[in-house]
């Protein structure tokens, strides 16, 4: 992509978020999207496949895609599940009531410590 086109690109996506029903779409959306990116990132620094951080994972590799693709929003126990199985650690910060920093961590040693309660499909993004 050329700096005309990134230009376009970036007046094209300022104009659409003017729109209060699209800012607000776009908001809720914007974690799984962060997360796509990053989870795609750590798969393909560890040499990983998408099948093979899904067998990892105990998952499928369709949903490995689908989270790729942030075709789906990922729950609390799937991105421990992947982060695990990819080598990395799930760490929250929130802040209380009282404004301080609270952490949790989420260190696991395998993906397969990781809770999953069901096999059943990943939520789509628009259901």
């Amino acid at each position: 992509m050329d700096q005309e086109e990134k230009d376009n690109w970036t007046e094209f996506r300022r104009e659409l978020l003017e729109d209060p029903a699209t800012r607000a779409a776009y908001e809720a959306r914007k974690p799984a999207f962060e997360f796509a990116v990053q989870l795609a990132e750590l798969r393909r620094q560890k040499g990983l496949s998408q099948a093979a951080l899904a067998k990892l994972a105990g998952m499928t590799q369709p949903e490995v895609a689908r989270l790729e693709a942030a075709e789906a929003s990922p729950t609390f126990d799937t991105m421990a599940r992947l982060l695990a199985a990819a080598g990395a650690d799930l760490d929250i910060k929130f802040r209380d009531v009282h404004g301080k920093v609270v952490r949790l961590p989420m260190v696991l040693k395998g993906a397969e410590l990781a809770p999953r309660s069901k096999r059943r499909p990943l939520r789509q993004a628009n259901a």
